[in-house]
């Protein structure tokens, strides 16, 4: 059972970007750890810190990946930065914003 998520925002430390495929379909997501499921908040302000930048994703629904934890879909209009990224072999800080829908 979810409870109701927290009014602060959620800041997820040491997150990797993956590139994911689907048939011809590309796209880049976030796994969220499962100790956070009951923290979640759906519908979520996205935002990523790296390198000392604020990169605002905008607003995303965390859905179910696999049984126990939950991703989040990265826009492909923004994957030359999360390419960037994935090459250096970073980790991003992950922040969700409760919003109201």
């Amino acid at each position: 059972m979810r409870t109701l998520a927290l009014s602060m925002p959620l800041v997820i430390p040491r997150r990797k970007i993956y590139r994911g495929h689907k048939g011809s379909y590309e796209f880049y997501v976030i796994y969220i750890p499962q100790d956070f499921n009951d923290l979640i908040p759906i519908p979520a302000f996205i935002t990523l810190l790296y390198n000392n930048e604020t990169i605002k994703v905008g607003v995303r629904r965390p859905f179910k990946a696999g049984r126990n934890k939950y991703a989040v879909i990265l826009p492909k209009d923004l994957s030359p930065i999360w390419e960037k990224i994935i090459k250096e072999g970073k980790e991003v800080i992950l922040v969700l914003e409760h919003v109201l829908s």
